[in-house]
């Protein structure tokens, strides 16, 4: 690292050691190393908070290494220290206030990105795009710290509400304290609603199992969120894939097992995931008891879905950025797939009587739509 004219040198002459601290270690961007903690007020941003078939990317017999629900601020003979490999970025956070009215709206979700030039050039594409929400859907970051990330997002700032995959929960506590103080987060899993939709953003890589806190706050959230006269949509977003065909990762069968019947109950219109790198959108698709692995497909259309009697929509979305995994096959309730890098946009369109959900996969090679499907459902009165 290059010093700056800032950086303050101090040289203790005994015993040869050279001790140099910089100021960018002293201070944050744009503030105090803290940022401010989390609410907990139902249906307001991240402070709404009220195991798998394979192991992500570590070894397939290895334990989950599941954060805790919040990490603990330093104690206050701590919180002079010079924070030394990660640094917390304000600003990032979007709360939700205000926002819960009815508007059309795009927003872009995306996972597996890194800090290559191919994740630089998927930034670029959602910012030309101009979404209101941008949903990074896991394995945010590959390094020990998230820096060069939130460095390369800081156009898309504001906007921000992330989903925590394998990387980003067991690279060490610094790095998860850093995601959880710049988004002012106070569990790995929130919810929070915009412009009558509904999302969830649940934490794959932490404990989901029946009757686990996160568990239980899915199912109250749901409940609450149906009796919401003012929500059209609910999108859930989880960095495990509930489907996939034949790829590097299996998919999630314990979290499958629990959350699909769940999501059918509480009529959820579509699941975002990430985990695969690469681009996966199934047909609307309901669970099957008898063997989840194969479930149901209610429209075998490539596109013009009625939320209201066909199935859920499962796409992983994991072609932010890192190198592609390959896809070995294709799911019978698949309807497309490919790898390409790029971000699925998500269009919400209000009408009457009807309001629209249009996915479409910008690749990021000229803009190139590479799918695109549209959900449709009529208002409630």
């Amino acid at each position: 690292m290059l010093l700056s004219s800032r950086t303050i040198i101090i040289l203790i002459g005994f015993s040869g050691i050279f001790l140099v601290i910089s100021s960018n270690f002293i201070m944050n961007h744009e503030g105090g190393v803290f940022a401010k903690p989390g609410k907990d007020n139902p249906g307001k941003g991240h402070g709404k908070n009220k195991n798998n078939d394979s192991g992500g990317d570590r070894p397939k017999d290895a334990p989950k290494d599941a954060p805790k629900d919040a990490p603990k601020d330093a104690p206050k003979d701590a919180q002079n220290k010079i924070q030394v490999e990660t640094d917390i970025y304000k600003g990032f956070a979007f709360d939700t206030d205000g926002n819960n009215v009815s508007k059309n709206f795009n927003l872009a979700a995306v996972g597996d990105v890194g800090c290559s030039s191919n994740a630089e050039k998927t930034v670029n594409n959602i910012q030309k795009n101009e979404p209101e929400l941008v949903l990074p859907l896991g394995d945010l970051s590959y390094q020990k710290s998230a820096n060069c990330w939130f460095d390369m997002m800081a156009p898309l700032k504001n906007k921000i509400f992330i989903t925590l995959g394998y990387h980003d929960v067991n690279d060490g506590q610094a790095k998860i304290d850093q995601y959880y103080k710049s988004f002012q987060l106070d569990k790995p899993y929130y919810s929070f609603d915009y412009g009558k939709v509904h999302f969830i953003v649940m934490a794959s890589e932490s404990k989901f199992e029946k009757g686990s806190e996160q568990y239980n706050f899915v199912v109250q959230d749901l409940e609450e969120t149906s009796k919401n006269k003012d929500i059209n949509w609910v999108i859930v977003t989880s960095y495990g894939p509930f489907y996939t065909s034949p790829s590097k990762h299996t998919a999630e069968k314990d979290l499958r097992d629990i959350y699909h019947p769940l999501f059918e109950k509480y009529n959820v219109d579509l699941v975002l995931q990430a985990h695969n790198h690469n681009y996966q959108r199934t047909f609307p698709i309901s669970y099957s008891a008898s063997d989840s692995s194969k479930p149901t497909v209610t429209n075998q259309f490539t596109t013009d879905y009625n939320s209201q009697t066909d199935g859920i929509v499962f796409a992983i979305v994991g072609t932010g950025g890192e190198g592609f995994y390959p896809l070995d096959g294709q799911a019978s309730y698949t309807a497309t797939q490919f790898d390409r890098f790029g971000f699925l946009n998500i269009d919400i369109s209000n009408g009457n009587p009807h309001t629209n959900l249009t996915g479409t996969f910008y690749d990021n090679k000229g803009d190139e739509v590479r799918d695109q499907f549209t959900i449709e459902k009529e208002i409630k009165k």
